[in-house]
């Protein structure tokens, strides 16, 4: 007889899941600011290392650059971010934050912290340690398969 899967006991489902519950409270986190969880990474990026690439961005936030394209558009309109082109390489577009963008590194990181803080707190600070560990375990795996999958595609 064939075993059954049962969604609640594989870990791709649960991490999907809670994927989908951690982007909708990271939405309603960051919900007056009219951001998305992908403009949140590319700005916490932009905060580390300014004038990234587009293709960089898309590196971060796991995204093809069409949509980075569009979501960066939308971050230009919205007076967070402008794109200049590479002083080197004209064919290059650099992503720079713009003052407001730069602003926000004051406001939404403690925000986002506290957010989730509050939300995690029932979690002991021990487990969120080790669960952190395994999912980066976990995510350097899963890179590096598709690392050797995009050496392999024709």
């Amino acid at each position: 007889m064939e075993k059954r899967i049962v969604l609640d006991e594989q870990i791709g489902f649960n991490l999907y899941r809670l994927s989908l519950l951690f982007r909708r409270e990271l939405l309603r986190c960051l919900g007056e600011y009219s951001l998305t969880p992908e403009q949140w990474q590319a700005l916490v990026t932009l905060w580390g290392k300014d004038r990234l690439s587009q293709s960089e961005i898309a590196a971060v936030t796991l995204q093809d650059a069409p949509t980075v394209s569009r979501m960066l558009a939308r971050m230009e309109r919205d007076g967070w971010v402008h794109r200049e082109v590479d002083a080197a390489d004209q064919r290059i577009s650099r992503v720079v934050l713009t003052e407001a963008g730069r602003n926000l590194a004051d406001v939404l990181p403690g925000r986002v912290l506290s957010h989730f803080g509050a939300l995690l707190s029932p979690f002991p600070q021990e487990k969120q340690a080790m669960l952190l560990g395994m999912l980066r375990e976990l995510r350097v795996i899963f890179e590096n398969i598709e690392e050797k999958n995009a050496h392999t595609r024709p």
